[in-house]
């Protein structure tokens, strides 16, 4: 079960992607993924696995991205 199906996560989505938009590595995700880069299942989490990953560590309180 992950964070965010086990309610530990609190839906801070608008706040995370904020957040994201503002890496340097932002752009470039953009690109490649297009207007589907934050798409969203409830219970299930982020499709895309770069952006789920980081929501993840996001979550646990760890906000430094090195990529």
């Amino acid at each position: 079960m992950s964070l965010i199906q086990s309610g530990t996560c609190p839906d801070k989505r608008k706040e995370y992607e904020a957040f994201f938009m503002n890496q340097p590595f932002y752009l470039q995700l953009k690109y490649i993924r297009g207007d589907r880069l934050f798409d969203f299942d409830q219970g299930i989490g982020y499709r895309d696995l770069t952006v789920q990953i980081g929501y993840v560590c996001w979550c646990k309180g760890d906000m430094e991205f090195v990529v």
